[in-house]
């Protein structure tokens, strides 16, 4: 029997999304019967890559327009001057972009990718898939047609396959089952340390810091619908925390105990036999598909949910069809069919996206299905959590260098649904009491300042959006021989929601910054920080025109950058507006 073709599946992750979908789009070509790893690009020798026929790369971009972490040295290797223009020329390939259209560099390091590969002789099957997360169905809205459309060109190299008529087959990444143990006791108390890193397991695309809380501060008003707070930690007397103004902190957070809860009693009620205490034990089926480290050691069905299983995640037209296949029940099976098909994305879309139901939600709704979920669907029905970044609201100069603050906005809001939408991070994090410790890692923000402190800035930053320039300014009160700082600083009420606002205000009546701030709801005008831009223009055009001061635009993504860069557009002009952001003199960084 001939060995099977060999396709390669390589990503480029900086949020584990792309991960998530290239293993997704593994499972499919292994069940079409192609052979070939899934991997990050930097754990893939790269020298091979010529020797290579067939080949689909995954590819998210991040911070502004770069390549992720375990991209790194891949791509150094193919911006190599010397490698032949024909090194690459037996290589068929597919490159999708995973992107967010609400940034300038729209899948920049996918477009970049499939640019460079062309160059060195490749041929592509199908032009770049470029995935936008503003897209209705999020990233599937792009990749599910590019994908159908890529398999379509293989056909071409392989007539035997079954495009068309392929029908969906349950392919689990590892082979998993569970250690009943009698030596861990259902009574007793189940405490889990961080499964990532708490037992010396070290990610190699990750330097990992372990940080206790020693404050957590309500930044906002009791009495004001948000919550946001200031979450002060330290590290160990022997431990320093290197970071600069702009820098990000990624923490990977849990889930809170009643959504565990609710998950084992969806199990008890189903009389499956799946207990918090029971272990994990999980082995390689598919010789390309090694068990990450973390999985190895068996692990706590606790800690699983815990840990590793998004309780509160969005379900994909995927779950439905690992749904449909365990279920019995005529009705719910026909059901999840049509919401996991092409035809069914409207009804996806109104039953999952748009009311943001999540998973647990489905399992009760799908009563009669979940009651015939087994371990081996529910580990490959849950998807991973992802860690989350925020900008780091603090200095690390030597005075600073064993603390790090984050200011962080709670989630929580109400959908169609009666039970309110709360964010799985940012909840966690309120949530954590001082003493509490919690392992993330530092990564390189998007914003670059300049060096010479005598540059006047000009920074615009409403809401949480303060946090970066929180730190810039205490960085530069202890660096900097003059003020040259602007801040623009926009929330709805002087006495409720003005973040840090004892700080800002001493800043200030010493003469170390010039702030301007934008009270919306003060007053029945509202007014917001492109108002005050507006108010103060012609302080702002001596700035930028004759001082060649830099801007900065931080905060949510929605309004409030295009009001910002329409105020500024006043005073420099349209056209000044993008030269300045050609020149780097303006940056945005939103979410």
């Amino acid at each position: 029997m001939p060995e099977p073709p060999r396709l390669l599946v390589l990503y480029a992750t900086q949020t584990f999304t792309a991960q998530e979908i290239a293993e997704r789009l593994w499972r499919t070509t292994k069940a079409l019967g192609f052979r070939g790893p899934v991997q990050a690009m930097d754990d893939y020798p790269i020298q091979k890559l010529i020797q290579e026929e067939f080949a689909l790369f995954v590819c998210a971009t991040t911070g502004n327009g770069d390549e992720p972490d375990d991209m790194k040295k891949f791509w150094k290797f193919l911006l190599r001057k010397n490698l032949p223009s024909n090194s690459l020329v037996k290589l068929k390939f597919g490159v999708l972009g995973l992107g967010d259209s609400t940034y300038s560099k729209f899948n920049f390091a996918g477009k970049k990718l499939h640019k460079r590969l062309v160059q060195l002789g490749a041929t592509p099957l199908v032009d770049i898939g470029l995935c936008d997360y503003q897209h209705d169905l999020g990233h599937e809205g792009v990749m599910i047609p590019w994908f159908k459309k890529y398999c379509h060109e293989l056909q071409n190299y392989f007539p035997h396959l079954q495009i068309d008529s392929y029908e969906p087959k349950f392919i689990p990444r590892w082979k998993v089952s569970l250690v009943k143990d009698s030596a861990v006791l259902p009574k007793k108390k189940l405490v889990t340390e961080d499964i990532y890193f708490a037992k010396g397991i070290k990610d190699h695309f990750v330097d990992a810091k372990l940080l206790e809380l020693e404050k957590n501060i309500r930044t906002t008003d009791e009495s004001h619908f948000q919550d946001v707070r200031l979450l002060i930690f330290t590290t160990e007397n022997t431990t320093t925390l290197d970071y600069e103004p702009g820098d990000v902190f990624n923490i990977r957070p849990r889930n809170a105990k009643e959504d565990i809860d609710d998950l084992f009693e969806i199990f008890k009620t189903h009389n499956l036999d799946i207990k918090p205490y029971y272990r994990l034990l999980v082995e390689e089926c598919h010789e390309d598909m090694p068990v990450p480290d973390f999985l190895k050691e068996p692990l706590t069905l606790y800690e699983i949910a815990e840990q590793y299983w998004d309780l509160k995640f969005y379900p994909t037209q995927y779950v439905f069809s690992l749904l449909a296949l365990v279920s019995e029940d005529k009705l719910e099976r026909d059901k999840c069919i049509e919401l996991s098909s092409a035809q069914g994305q409207e009804d996806w879309l109104n039953y999952c996206r748009r009311p943001k139901r999540t998973v647990l939600e489905v399992l009760h709704d799908f009563h009669k299905s979940a009651s015939k979920l087994t371990i081996e669907i529910l580990f490959e029905l849950f998807s991973p959590i992802k860690p989350r970044s925020f900008s780091i609201a603090s200095s690390s100069l030597p005075s600073e260098g064993r603390k790090l603050d984050l200011l962080v906005a709670v989630v929580k809001y109400y959908s169609k649904l009666k039970k309110p939408r709360l964010g799985l991070a940012s909840n966690w994090l309120k949530g954590l009491r001082p003493g509490d410790k919690v392992y993330g890692w530092i990564k390189r923000g998007t914003m670059v300042f300049p060096n010479d402190t005598s540059t006047p800035l000009i920074l615009i930053g409403p809401g949480t959006g303060l946090a970066p320039f929180r730190a810039l300014i205490q960085h530069r009160l202890l660096t900097a021989d003059k003020h040259t700082t602007h801040l623009f600083f926009g929330c709805r009420y002087r006495g409720k929601d003005f973040h840090c606002r004892e700080e800002l205000e001493r800043w200030a009546g010493e003469g170390r910054i010039s702030l301007y701030c934008a009270f919306s709801r003060d007053q029945e005008r509202k007014i917001y920080v492109q108002h005050k831009i507006a108010e103060h223009s012609s302080t702002l055009r001596h700035l930028i025109m004759d001082q060649n001061a830099y801007i900065y635009i931080s905060g949510n993504a929605k309004n409030m950058p295009d009001n910002v860069r329409e105020a500024l557009g006043e005073i420099v002009g349209k056209g000044g507006v993008k030269a300045l952001e050609e020149g780097g003199r303006l940056q945005v960084e939103t979410w």
